[in-house]
């Protein structure tokens, strides 16, 4: 830690030298750092780290009241271990001795006016531990993925070949589903076919009777023996027949609108 001329060791670290971080590492991992003033002096503290994207700092500035400390939590982000790489993150720990006439309400601002030699530095390296039992599952995790990788040409055929057996054995049961699927959809169309046929039939009866009615008001209405002299003309049975007339016309394209919506949709 570098001293300023006028002050002995007016900030204390602990840990002094290293911040120890313990995996496993797939989930955040929280270490504490504990700062305390040895001065009759308000102290000003701001954290600072190579890797900032990595850590998540708590709080990251401060002022610590005299012969009072704080704890700082400095959260590692969650990532992927190994152990065979080299880390190289840092902390720093910048402390300076407030003024008596500064404004300590707004921190970031008496930082920005602060010059750079007033401040003192500290610096703390990160380590990253993993526990006997995690180390230890790790290195067997990754031999036996080794193994399995040297031995894959004489275990991955045999996996192969019990999944092909496999489609071949479900492969009888898939085609009896497709083809009972289509015998049912082959049903269904013989009976809409069957049912088309007897709207068709019903259609044609209806028609006849249509004009097997018409033939009969014709013949009413030409017929000499049914008129009176003085009489009025009344149609009777046309206006009896008329209305049958209509109905049919409009039951018959019931049926064939039901018929064509059917078979479209």
């Amino acid at each position: 830690m570098n001293k300023a001329p006028q002050f002995e060791v007016p900030l204390t670290i602990e840990p002094e030298h290293e911040l120890r971080f313990i995996g496993p590492f797939n989930r955040p991992v929280v270490t504490i750092m504990t700062l305390k003033n040895n001065s009759a002096m308000t102290l000003v503290f701001k954290i600072k780290t190579t890797a900032p994207k990595r850590y998540c700092v708590r709080p990251n500035i401060g002022k610590i009241a005299p012969y009072r400390s704080t704890q700082v939590e400095i959260c590692l982000q969650p990532f992927m271990y190994d152990q065979q790489e080299k880390n190289k993150h840092k902390f720093m720990v910048q402390s300076v001795l407030a003024p008596q006439d500064a404004d300590l309400t707004d921190l970031n601002k008496l930082w920005r006016e602060l010059e750079p030699d007033q401040l003192m530095d500290a610096k703390l390296k990160c380590v990253f531990e993993m526990p006997p039992a995690e180390a230890n599952a790790e290195n067997s995790s990754a031999g036996g993925g080794n193994a399995s990788a040297g031995g894959s040409s004489g275990t991955n055929p045999p996996t192969s070949l019990s999944t092909g057996e496999t489609l071949k054995s479900d492969a009888p049961a898939m085609s009896a589903v497709v083809q009972s699927s289509n015998l049912s959809d082959a049903t269904e169309h013989a009976e809409a076919l069957a049912e088309l046929k007897e709207l068709r039939d019903l259609n044609c009866e209806l028609r006849r009777e249509i004009l097997n009615l018409k033939d009969q008001i014709t013949r009413y209405r030409s017929s000499p023996a049914n008129k009176h002299i003085n009489e009025p003309y009344a149609p009777v049975l046309a206006e009896k027949q008329i209305p049958v007339f209509f109905i049919a016309i409009a039951i018959a394209a019931a049926i064939l609108g039901l018929l064509l919506g059917k078979f479209l949709l």
